[in-house]
C-alpha cells in the first residue's frame, strides 16, 4: 500500500504530465493559428492588423476565459484575475521578446501604427482594472455587471472598430 508521501509524487507526477500535454497542444494549435488567420484575411478582405487584433487574440485569449470561468466556478476570484492579468503582463513581454528576435531591424518599424489604437486601448483597459481593484465598487446595472465592465466592453468596442477602419 503507498503511504500519503507516495501518492503526492505520484499525484504530482500525473499533474505535471497533464499540464504539459495540455500546454503541448495548445502550442501546436497556436502555431497554426496566423496561418488559417491570414488566409481568413485574404478570403474576406479584411486587414490583417484587424484579423491578428480580433480574431487571432480571440481564438488565443479563449483558453483564459476557460481558465478563469472554471476558477470563478471553484471559488478562485483571485486565480481568475491572476490568470488573466498575468497572460496579458506575460503578452507584453512576448513583444519585447519578438523584437529580440526579429532580425530585420526594429519590430516596431515595420507593423502597422494602427497598432498603437490596440495599445492605447489596452492602457485604458488595464487603467479601468487599476480602478476597478482599489476602488471596489459594489453596485452593479441591472444586476448583471458593472459600471467597470461598461466601460472595458466599451473600450474595446470603439477601438476593434477604428482598427476596422484604418487598419493595415
Amino acid at each position: 500500500m503507498l503511504d500519503d508521501d507516495e501518492k503526492e509524487g505520484s499525484s504530482l507526477k500525473r499533474a505535471l504530465v497533464r499540464y504539459i500535454l495540455s500546454a503541448a497542444v495548445i502550442g501546436g494549435a497556436g502555431a497554426w493559428l496566423p496561418f488559417v488567420g491570414l488566409e481568413i484575411a485574404q478570403v474576406m478582405g479584411w486587414k490583417t492588423s484587424f484579423v491578428g487584433t480580433l480574431l487571432v487574440a480571440g481564438a488565443t485569449s479563449l483558453p483564459e476565459l476557460i481558465i478563469t470561468l472554471s476558477a470563478l466556478r471553484m471559488g478562485s476570484a483571485d486565480m481568475a484575475i491572476g490568470n488573466l492579468l498575468g497572460s496579458n503582463l506575460f503578452a507584453i513581454l512576448v513583444i519585447a521578446l519578438d523584437d529580440i528576435a526579429y532580425t530585420q531591424g526594429s519590430f516596431f518599424a515595420v507593423v502597422s501604427p494602427t497598432h498603437a489604437v490596440t495599445a492605447f486601448a489596452a492602457s485604458i483597459m488595464a487603467g479601468l482594472c487599476i480602478v476597478g481593484l482599489l476602488y471596489r465598487p459594489g453596485n452593479r446595472f441591472f444586476g448583471l455587471f458593472g459600471w467597470i465592465s461598461l466601460l472595458l466592453l466599451a473600450v474595446y468596442l470603439l477601438s476593434s472598430y477604428v482598427i476596422y477602419l484604418y487598419g493595415h
